[in-house]
């Protein structure tokens, strides 16, 4: 007749799993990347420019924020951005001129990451 394992070997292991699970759970996710540095093309008039990047600039679906440093801009102006598709391609139109600074930054998931900086051409 077939001997058994012994009962604690196996009980051994139930008690592992969970610890294991756990571990794996607690492993560290990377950040969410600053979004790629986009393209500049002529806007609507002379105090828009359209910020565009394609698929992969950021993540599927995240939501892009553009902030324009300059202090000339009024508040209300200064804040535009995109929801970008499944693919991460987006595009803005951007209140912004010669020399300005803008900070692109994207959120996926309640996570926001590092900016990127455009000098408006």
């Amino acid at each position: 007749m077939p001997r058994r394992p012994p009962a604690t070997g196996r009980f051994a292991k139930l008690l592992a799993l969970p610890f294991l699970l756990a571990l794996a759970c607690a492993s560290p996710t990377l950040p969410l990347p600053p979004p790629e540095l986009p393209t500049q093309t002529v806007g609507v008039d002379a105090d828009h420019i359209t910020l565009s990047a394609g698929c992969g600039a950021v993540e599927s679906e995240a939501v892009v924020i553009i902030i324009n440093e300059s202090p000339a801009v009024p508040g209300d102006k200064a804040v535009s951005g995109a929801l970008a598709n499944a693919c991460g391609q987006w595009d803005a139109s951007v209140f912004a001129h010669s020399g300005d600074w803008l900070q692109v930054t994207q959120v996926a998931d309640s996570e926001t990451s590092p900016r990127t900086l455009v000098h408006v051409r």
